[in-house]
Protein backbone atom coordinates (compact mmCIF):
# COMPACT_ATOMS: atom_id res chain seq x y z
CA UNK A 1 0.00 0.00 0.00
CA UNK A 2 1.29 3.48 -1.16
CA UNK A 3 1.31 5.73 1.86
CA UNK A 4 -0.03 9.51 0.50
CA UNK A 5 3.07 12.01 0.37
CA UNK A 6 2.36 14.71 3.03
CA UNK A 7 2.25 18.46 1.34
CA UNK A 8 4.89 21.01 2.90
CA UNK A 9 3.98 23.22 4.91
CA UNK A 10 4.06 26.74 3.25
CA UNK A 11 4.12 30.09 4.70
CA UNK A 12 4.08 33.80 2.79
CA UNK A 13 6.86 36.42 4.44
CA UNK A 14 5.69 39.82 4.36
CA UNK A 15 8.84 41.50 2.33
CA UNK A 16 9.18 43.54 5.19
CA UNK A 17 9.97 40.83 7.49
CA UNK A 18 12.10 39.15 5.40
CA UNK A 19 15.43 40.33 7.88
CA UNK A 20 13.92 39.32 10.86
CA UNK A 21 15.67 36.20 10.67
CA UNK A 22 12.20 34.49 10.93
CA UNK A 23 12.40 33.27 8.10
CA UNK A 24 15.68 31.16 8.36
CA UNK A 25 14.20 29.40 11.47
CA UNK A 26 10.97 28.65 9.43
CA UNK A 27 13.08 26.93 6.81
CA UNK A 28 15.23 24.81 9.19
CA UNK A 29 11.74 23.25 9.98
CA UNK A 30 11.46 22.67 6.51
CA UNK A 31 8.51 25.00 5.46
CA UNK A 32 8.56 26.44 2.19
CA UNK A 33 9.13 29.96 2.09
CA UNK A 34 7.78 32.45 -0.28
CA UNK A 35 8.82 36.42 0.28
CA UNK A 36 5.71 38.55 -1.02
CA UNK A 37 4.01 42.10 -0.22
CA UNK A 38 0.66 40.94 1.89
CA UNK A 39 -2.21 43.04 2.05
CA UNK A 40 -2.16 42.89 5.90
CA UNK A 41 -0.14 41.39 8.42
CA UNK A 42 3.61 39.76 8.32
CA UNK A 43 2.60 36.22 7.56
CA UNK A 44 0.06 34.37 5.77
CA UNK A 45 -0.02 30.86 7.40
CA UNK A 46 -2.56 29.21 5.41
CA UNK A 47 -5.41 30.84 2.74
CA UNK A 48 -7.63 32.46 5.86
CA UNK A 49 -5.22 33.19 8.04
CA UNK A 50 -2.52 36.15 9.06
CA UNK A 51 -0.06 36.86 11.91
CA UNK A 52 0.57 40.27 12.90
CA UNK A 53 4.14 40.18 14.66
CA UNK A 54 5.27 42.54 17.18
CA UNK A 55 8.58 42.80 19.25
CA UNK A 56 7.42 44.02 22.86
CA UNK A 57 8.88 47.41 22.03
CA UNK A 58 7.41 47.59 18.70
CA UNK A 59 3.72 47.22 20.62
CA UNK A 60 4.69 49.68 22.85
CA UNK A 61 5.33 52.30 20.11
CA UNK A 62 2.48 51.40 17.97
CA UNK A 63 -0.14 51.80 20.85
CA UNK A 64 1.46 54.98 21.81
CA UNK A 65 1.38 56.48 18.36
CA UNK A 66 -2.21 55.19 18.03
CA UNK A 67 -1.48 52.90 14.89
CA UNK A 68 -1.77 49.58 16.98
CA UNK A 69 -5.59 49.35 16.16
CA UNK A 70 -5.69 50.75 12.42
CA UNK A 71 -3.41 47.36 11.91
CA UNK A 72 -5.52 45.29 13.81
CA UNK A 73 -8.66 46.52 11.51
CA UNK A 74 -7.23 45.58 8.38
CA UNK A 75 -5.59 42.19 9.70
CA UNK A 76 -9.23 41.63 10.69
CA UNK A 77 -10.66 42.57 7.62
CA UNK A 78 -8.24 40.65 5.39
CA UNK A 79 -8.05 37.21 7.33
CA UNK A 80 -10.63 34.97 8.72
CA UNK A 81 -8.24 34.21 11.32
CA UNK A 82 -6.26 36.93 12.45
CA UNK A 83 -3.45 36.71 15.21
CA UNK A 84 -1.24 39.21 16.94
CA UNK A 85 2.17 37.51 17.77
CA UNK A 86 3.77 39.52 20.31
CA UNK A 87 7.85 38.79 20.93
CA UNK A 88 10.23 39.19 24.18
CA UNK A 89 10.47 37.93 27.48
CA UNK A 90 9.06 40.97 29.21
CA UNK A 91 5.67 42.47 28.02
CA UNK A 92 6.69 45.80 30.07
CA UNK A 93 9.99 46.44 28.32
CA UNK A 94 8.78 49.87 27.09
CA UNK A 95 7.40 53.39 28.24
CA UNK A 96 3.91 52.40 28.72
CA UNK A 97 2.22 51.52 32.19
CA UNK A 98 1.64 47.60 32.39
CA UNK A 99 -1.11 48.25 33.07
CA UNK A 100 -1.94 50.48 30.10
CA UNK A 101 0.01 47.36 27.93
CA UNK A 102 -2.19 44.52 29.25
CA UNK A 103 -5.52 46.65 28.86
CA UNK A 104 -4.46 46.74 24.86
CA UNK A 105 -3.35 42.92 24.73
CA UNK A 106 -7.24 42.59 26.01
CA UNK A 107 -8.77 45.05 24.05
CA UNK A 108 -7.26 43.23 21.17
CA UNK A 109 -8.93 40.14 22.44
CA UNK A 110 -12.11 41.36 22.70
CA UNK A 111 -11.94 42.33 19.23
CA UNK A 112 -11.76 38.48 18.06
CA UNK A 113 -7.92 38.63 17.60
CA UNK A 114 -6.22 35.82 19.24
CA UNK A 115 -2.69 37.13 21.10
CA UNK A 116 -0.26 34.77 21.06
CA UNK A 117 3.37 35.21 23.39
CA UNK A 118 6.48 34.02 22.41
CA UNK A 119 10.10 34.85 23.68
CA UNK A 120 12.93 34.51 21.10
CA UNK A 121 12.58 34.58 17.16
CA UNK A 122 12.59 30.39 17.35
CA UNK A 123 9.96 30.44 19.13
CA UNK A 124 8.22 33.09 16.82
CA UNK A 125 9.01 30.44 14.68
CA UNK A 126 7.90 27.63 16.08
CA UNK A 127 4.10 28.68 16.79
CA UNK A 128 3.67 29.91 12.96
CA UNK A 129 4.85 26.61 12.32
CA UNK A 130 2.50 24.83 14.18
CA UNK A 131 -0.31 27.33 13.32
CA UNK A 132 0.66 26.48 9.54
CA UNK A 133 0.28 22.88 9.69
CA UNK A 134 -3.08 23.16 11.57
CA UNK A 135 -4.50 26.02 9.21
CA UNK A 136 -3.38 23.32 6.26
CA UNK A 137 -4.63 20.75 7.13
CA UNK A 138 -7.59 21.37 5.46
CA UNK A 139 -8.22 23.60 2.21
CA UNK A 140 -11.56 24.45 3.44
CA UNK A 141 -11.85 27.10 6.41
CA UNK A 142 -12.46 25.14 9.91
CA UNK A 143 -16.00 26.68 11.36
CA UNK A 144 -15.28 30.28 12.99
CA UNK A 145 -15.90 29.99 16.76
CA UNK A 146 -18.83 31.64 18.45
CA UNK A 147 -16.24 34.35 20.43
CA UNK A 148 -15.10 35.75 16.94
CA UNK A 149 -18.40 36.06 14.95
CA UNK A 150 -19.15 39.24 17.75
CA UNK A 151 -19.78 42.49 15.94
CA UNK A 152 -16.65 44.63 15.16
CA UNK A 153 -16.96 46.82 18.45
CA UNK A 154 -16.33 50.82 17.60
CA UNK A 155 -12.79 52.44 17.52
CA UNK A 156 -13.60 54.71 20.30
CA UNK A 157 -15.12 51.58 22.53
CA UNK A 158 -11.88 50.10 22.35
CA UNK A 159 -10.15 53.50 23.07
CA UNK A 160 -12.38 53.46 26.23
CA UNK A 161 -11.65 50.03 27.31
CA UNK A 162 -7.70 50.78 27.40
CA UNK A 163 -8.71 53.67 29.71
CA UNK A 164 -10.71 52.00 31.55
CA UNK A 165 -7.68 49.56 32.81
CA UNK A 166 -6.76 52.79 34.95
CA UNK A 167 -7.99 52.88 38.97
CA UNK A 168 -10.99 55.26 39.12
CA UNK A 169 -11.57 56.05 36.08
CA UNK A 170 -14.96 54.67 34.23
CA UNK A 171 -16.49 54.21 30.80
CA UNK A 172 -17.81 57.49 31.08
CA UNK A 173 -14.30 59.20 32.58
CA UNK A 174 -12.67 57.32 29.34
CA UNK A 175 -15.12 59.32 27.42
CA UNK A 176 -15.00 62.76 28.38
CA UNK A 177 -11.00 62.39 28.28
CA UNK A 178 -11.34 61.17 25.16
CA UNK A 179 -13.89 63.95 23.80
CA UNK A 180 -11.48 66.26 25.12
CA UNK A 181 -8.02 64.89 23.74
CA UNK A 182 -8.95 63.07 20.79
CA UNK A 183 -6.94 59.79 21.17
CA UNK A 184 -5.59 57.79 23.66
CA UNK A 185 -2.12 59.25 22.42
CA UNK A 186 -3.58 62.80 23.24
CA UNK A 187 -4.73 61.26 26.61
CA UNK A 188 -0.80 60.33 26.98
CA UNK A 189 0.22 63.49 25.42
CA UNK A 190 -1.79 65.34 28.15
CA UNK A 191 -0.52 67.35 31.50
CA UNK A 192 -1.93 66.45 34.90
CA UNK A 193 -2.90 69.82 34.88
CA UNK A 194 -4.80 69.58 31.42
CA UNK A 195 -6.76 66.34 32.66
CA UNK A 196 -7.95 67.87 35.74
CA UNK A 197 -9.77 70.25 33.20
CA UNK A 198 -12.43 67.27 32.05
CA UNK A 199 -15.36 67.08 34.20
CA UNK A 200 -15.06 64.37 36.52
CA UNK A 201 -11.15 63.95 37.07
CA UNK A 202 -9.88 65.74 40.32
CA UNK A 203 -7.05 66.01 41.40
CA UNK A 204 -6.98 61.74 42.96
CA UNK A 205 -8.08 60.81 39.45
CA UNK A 206 -5.15 62.95 37.62
CA UNK A 207 -2.67 61.73 40.18
CA UNK A 208 -3.76 57.95 39.46
CA UNK A 209 -3.48 58.36 36.00
CA UNK A 210 -0.18 59.58 36.03
CA UNK A 211 1.03 56.66 38.24
CA UNK A 212 -0.37 54.33 35.60
CA UNK A 213 1.06 55.88 32.47
CA UNK A 214 4.20 57.30 33.39
CA UNK A 215 5.03 54.64 36.58
CA UNK A 216 8.90 55.23 37.00
CA UNK A 217 8.21 51.59 35.86
CA UNK A 218 6.78 51.81 32.73
CA UNK A 219 10.15 52.79 32.01
CA UNK A 220 12.83 50.77 33.18
CA UNK A 221 16.83 52.11 32.71
CA UNK A 222 17.61 48.33 31.33
CA UNK A 223 20.75 48.66 28.93
CA UNK A 224 19.85 47.93 25.78
CA UNK A 225 20.19 44.59 24.52
CA UNK A 226 21.53 43.23 21.53
CA UNK A 227 19.09 40.69 21.34
CA UNK A 228 16.52 41.55 18.71
CA UNK A 229 13.56 39.43 20.28
CA UNK A 230 12.98 41.50 23.10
Amino acid sequence: MTRQRTAPVRIIVDSHEHESGIALFLAEFGVEIEIASLPAGDYAVGEHALVERKRVRDLHATIIKGRLWAQIGKLRSASLFPYLLIEGTDLDRGPLHPHSVRGACLAVIDLGVPVIRSDTQRDSALWLHRLAIRCQRSQEPPDRPVYSQRPKPPPEQTAEAMLTVVPGISTTSARALLTRFGTVAGVLAATEEEWRTVPGIGKDRARLLAETLRSPLASPRIPRQRNPST
